[in-house]
């Protein structure tokens, strides 16, 4: 496991493919559902096919690996959506927005799979677990605040 800076973005395809109403096909996973890892970083992690992205909370996902000479080296790129909102938090340090920039997350390689958009919207956002961990999943219970196992 890897302490790494994530930023996250759009191109100008995933927004054709959003403003298109195309969210939940194929092609939108393709295009946001991978992390562009500077070449040392991807080195340095074993070559990766599918990476974990961990955030302080433990909020995490799985998507694809890029190597990537566009990125500096301790930071990696996720572009903005249902994969990255995972991993952003909702601090906006007084500016009203979510960090989408500048978040030290926690990186490691993994097995995957990249869940599609909307068993990643289920799994995480309306069951409340983690979409990497299918066994025991752990989550922050909205009203004690404490961190939840849960086995299956």
């Amino acid at each position: 496991m890897m302490d790494i800076i994530l930023n996250t973005g759009s191109t100008v395809y995933q927004g054709a493919i959003i403003k298109g109403g195309n969210k939940f096909t194929p092609g939108y996973t393709r295009e946001a559902a991978f992390c562009n890892i500077n070449p040392k970083d991807f080195e340095a992690l074993g070559k990766p096919w599918f990476v974990r992205l961990t955030n302080q909370y433990g909020d995490s996902v799985v998507v694809r690996a890029h190597k990537s000479d566009t990125q500096q080296v301790g930071e990696v790129f996720v572009r903005r959506g249902i994969w990255a909102n995972v991993v952003v938090t909702t601090e906006t340090e007084s500016t009203g927005s979510p960090r989408y920039k500048n978040l030290p997350i926690k990186i490691e390689k993994c097995e995957g799979p990249v869940l599609e958009p909307e068993a990643l919207m289920r799994h995480y956002y309306v069951e409340g677990k983690k979409s990497d961990d299918y066994n025991a999943t752990k989550y922050l219970d909205k009203k004690s605040g404490q961190k939840v196992t849960e086995h299956s």
